[in-house]
């Protein structure tokens, strides 16, 4: 008997040695302490959102020929500058010259003729009928030899305005018909800037206080710009483009550095939400979402128990690619997690990482 309780007392034992064990080894666990980044919530009186945006040309023009021929000379290149009158490619004249001399042959002869019979008629010496007829003649004769000088002068191809070659559709020695593109010519003086914004940010243009245009090869300046057309809903699901003019008098020193379909960048400047109120907004990566709810959260940073703690938030529109709006949940100089959310949980310790 007494032999047994020895026993049964060592299992005790052994038990309340495992169990300690188990409760320093959770202890332990509890007191890990998580290195994450923070930061403070900051409060912004205007926001600023940027979008990729491309230069398009407002007037162009494909070229062509208001006559058939073949071409004897290009006289021009993709990415040529013209200017306005500048001869672009001229047709062979040969058969177009034989037909002018016929004409002019031609009109010649019935000019001459409506002359004399012109004198005749006075005289009384023909009818009023054969007077008639030659004046028919006449009148024909003259409008086919214009129309064969027009033809010549068709023969040749000029810009109608300054700008530059962006295609060449046609070589020499090519054949064409009337009507046919030869080139493509865009006007540099006329351009506009189109970007594309997702319908969920289409209240910044309605907001906005300001918007200025930057350049790749414009460095260090960006230019005042205004909006000159969109649409409040997008056409095919990807986004609501929007077409945009320079509005800026020093554009002009270095609006020859620029060109159709070169890339820039859009900004669009708003007071937020709320007119001039300021905005509190904070990192996009700070925020975290609860797996059965869905509902947004950040978790706040205690200084003097070094620990966080979730703290639900509504948030507003996204301000840049790395700042979203907080509409309710914190207030300007409360200090967030911004790194390591997803590591942490309620009421862990952390350490602030430099």
């Amino acid at each position: 008997m007494n032999k047994s309780k020895k026993i049964l007392h060592l299992c005790f034992g052994c038990i309340s040695l495992f169990i300690i064990g188990c409760k320093s080894e959770t202890k332990d666990i509890a007191e890990i302490t998580r290195p994450v980044k923070v930061s403070v919530v900051t409060t912004l009186t205007s926001s600023s959102k940027s979008f990729s945006g491309i230069i398009v040309a407002e007037q162009f023009s494909n070229l062509t020929f208001k006559v058939s021929g073949t071409i004897m000379e290009m006289k021009v290149d993709e990415g040529q500058n013209l200017k306005k009158g500048q001869v672009i490619a001229v047709l062979d004249p040969r058969d177009i010259n034989l037909q002018l001399e016929a004409t002019r042959a031609a009109y010649q002869t019935a000019k001459s003729k409506f002359e004399r019979n012109e004198r005749l008629l006075g005289k009384q010496a023909i009818s009023q009928q054969e007077f008639e007829m030659a004046r028919v003649e006449y009148t024909n004769a003259k409008a086919k030899f214009e129309n064969a000088e027009n033809t010549l002068s068709d023969s040749r191809l000029t810009a109608p305005f300054n700008g530059f070659i962006e295609k060449r559709y046609v070589e020499n020695y090519q054949k064409v018909q009337a009507g046919e593109p030869i080139v493509k010519l865009v006007n540099l003086d006329i351009f506009n800037i189109r970007f594309t914004v997702p319908e969920s940010s289409v209240t910044l243009l309605h907001s906005m206080t300001s918007m200025h245009v930057e350049f790749e090869t414009i460095k260090g300046m960006r230019f005042n710009a205004k909006v000159k057309e969109y649409i409040d809903a997008s056409p095919d699901g990807s986004g609501i483009p929007v077409t945009v003019v320079i509005d800026d008098d020093s554009f002009a020193t270095y609006k020859s550095m620029v060109s159709t379909g070169f890339s820039c960048t859009v900004t669009i400047t708003t007071p937020g939400p709320a007119g001039n109120q300021q905005v509190i907004a904070i990192p996009v990566n700070a925020v975290f979402s609860d797996v059965h709810s869905g509902s947004q959260s950040v978790w706040m940073y205690n200084q003097a128990t070094k620990s966080v703690s979730r703290k639900p938030v509504e948030l507003g529109q996204l301000i840049s690619n790395n700042l979203v709006e907080v509409k309710s949940g914190l207030v300007g100089g409360e200090v967030i997690v911004t790194a390591g959310v997803n590591n942490v949980y309620e009421g862990q310790k952390v350490s602030i990482l430099e």
